[in-house]
């Protein structure tokens, strides 16, 4: 019982991050870390050389192979055994070296170029081996040049340090090592302790094996000492293939995508939603239909309300109808039916009947044209004769050139155009007459290029993308739809809506949004429970501010003087 609940409090506790956090969040945050090693590859440091050394030992021919430890006696035998000694103080490093970054890389891409240098161990020899291609072998065999213990090459000219100083003084310090036949042998200068690959080129995925022979100053063992230098510019990478250290770039953030796809499936899958305290939950179902204006946050608030109800068994679906069907819905259901909620912008004419009304928020709408138009403000004598046809192209309004008027309104259906109609224009919108948007195409004998859409949203998509348009919408859906056209929100007698001022301010085109029920809620009811919700609860608030509107329950639950004035 103990470890299980252990387990509840921790996935309890992980679901609350996730809240936190946001399960968008947390999956982008995947997505970033998985790409991170990629981007720094090939965007960041996309230019890399990697270095690996494959051999690094001693010849390995042992003196004690060759005599039973008594001076030789004869030139050729003492020959012979200094040339054994010779080769038991040589050793021999292979390196790989290739460019595994996404792009070619060229001479003038070092700062450093690439260096290694032995420890005290001296350079007798080198070769250049397995390059990708003849043109690279010749090019890095141009490129090698020797220099000393202090790192830098003797004040003669290059050629001394070049592969081919190296090889032209062999022969003299083989002879000089072994040719006299008897004395002490001569020591060779220890000249060069490092190589440097100058001028160096390889196109992606180009390799080369840079073959070194070494040997010790003296007879105390073979080092295997090496040190590398170099540097790329441009936050290039030179690496060593082999020493790989236990934390990486790749290592890390896989190892922090897999822990926290780990968190996310468990926060997900396993932990079930926790239901809100401040919620009260009823067992059952409900409808809202209406207003396809405020409908998608009603939905969101929906869904939430859900989720937080969802071991009781509670449904709520939400569905855009327009505010008159919706409310024309409520007031055909029985007396006692709460099975169905209408969202309606602003009052309702509802024959005689007498619903339950709750007010929700305060919408404001906007008088809207696409920008070749080239206004910002227009009277309401101007739109009245706009929309009765008295004025048909936009130089009678503002002069210039012609430009046809075009009007994109709604349907009868719609909330919006009733409230457009009432409170702007004082009249109905006119005759429908196209359905393109463009021409008369439906009634070439109309006074008005009028077409109709379904929605605010996509009224304020088509002014956006029709030159001469002119339509209204809510402040959410002209938003919206100035990211794919161009429009502009026009003043109305040179006023614009101010929530500190209120009706106060002169402009006419805002509402409330209004829940019809068929008749007061009872407590107890799924219908009571979700208008509460709407209407108190914070999370609710919280959506209709983002969506932009006002609320007309304030934080400490109060009424919004505002709403009162419509």
């Amino acid at each position: 019982m103990l470890v299980r609940g252990v387990s509840v409090v921790v996935l309890t506790a992980l679901r609350s991050v996730l809240d936190f956090l946001g399960p968008g969040n947390v999956v982008l945050g995947i997505a970033l870390l998985i790409a991170t090693p990629f981007v720094d590859r090939f965007l960041i440091r996309r230019k890399r050389i990697t270095y690996r050394v494959l051999y690094n030992s001693k010849i390995g021919l042992g003196l004690e192979k060759l005599h039973d430890g008594t001076e030789p006696a004869k030139a050729s035998q003492r020959q012979l055994y200094q040339v054994a000694e010779l080769l038991d103080r040589m050793s021999i490093v292979v390196i790989r070296i290739r460019n595994t970054g996404g792009y070619d890389i060229d001479s003038d891409d070092f700062e450093r170029p690439l260096s290694f240098t032995f420890g005290r161990r001296v350079v007798w020899n080198a070769r250049v081996s397995e390059a990708s291609t003849d043109a690279i072998r010749e090019q890095v065999r141009a490129g090698l040049r020797f220099f000393g213990a202090d790192g830098g090459t003797v004040p003669e000219p290059v050629d001394r340090d070049s592969l081919r100083t190296v090889r032209e003084r062999l022969p003299l310090w083989m002879s000089r090592w072994v040719g006299a036949t008897s004395g002490p042998k001569v020591e060779v200068e220890s000249q060069w302790h490092g190589v440097r690959v100058e001028q160096l080129s390889l196109r992606r995925k180009q390799k080369f094996k840079l073959v070194v022979i070494l040997r010790e100053p003296d007879d105390s063992g073979v080092s295997k000492d090496i040190e590398f230098t170099g540097k790329l510019k441009d936050n290039g990478l030179l690496k060593d293939e082999k020493r790989e250290r236990l934390i990486t770039l790749p290592r890390l953030t896989g190892g922090l995508a897999v822990l926290l796809t780990v968190f996310l499936v468990l926060s997900l899958v396993f932990v079930p939603q926790a239901a809100d305290s401040g919620v009260v939950c009823v067992p059952g179902a409900l409808r809202v239909e209406g207003s396809s204006v405020v409908m998608p946050t009603m939905k969101a608030i929906a869904d939430d309300y859900q989720r937080a109800c969802a071991d009781k068994g509670t449904h709520v679906t939400a569905t855009a109808t327009g505010s008159v069907e919706g409310v024309r819905a409520v007031t055909a259901l029985g007396p006692d039916d709460l099975g169905l909620l209408a969202l309606a912008d602003g009052k309702q004419d509802v024959d005689g009947s007498a619903p339950h009304t709750e007010q929700v928020g305060i919408v404001v709408f906007h008088v809207i044209v696409n920008a070749s138009v080239g206004l910002d403000t227009v009277s309401s004598t101007q739109l009245r004769a706009i929309y009765d046809g008295s004025v048909t192209d936009w130089n009678q309004v503002r002069g210039g050139e012609s430009l046809p008027i075009r009007i994109v309104g709604r349907g009868g259906e719609s909330g919006t155009r009733e409230l457009f109609e009432q409170k702007v224009l004082g009249t109905g919108e006119g005759q429908l007459s196209s359905n393109g948007c463009r021409t008369k195409d439906r009634v070439p004998s109309a006074a008005t290029i009028r077409c109709e859409r379904g929605s605010n949203p996509e009224v304020a998509a088509e002014v956006g993308r029709t030159e001469g348009a002119i339509g209204y919408a809510d402040a959410q859906s002209v938003a919206q739809a100035r990211k794919d056209g161009p429009l502009t929100a026009l003043t109305v007698d040179g006023k614009a809506f101010d929530p500190a001022v209120g009706a106060e301010s002169g402009y006419a085109f805002w509402t409330v949004e209004y829940l019809y029920a068929r008749k007061e809620p009872e407590p107890g009811t799924v219908a009571a429970s979700f208008v509460d919700y709407v209407l108190r609860h914070d999370s609710a608030r919280a959506r209709l501010t983002d969506a932009g509107y006002l609320p007309c329950t304030t934080s400490e639950g109060a009424p919004l003087e505002l709403c009162n004035h419509r």
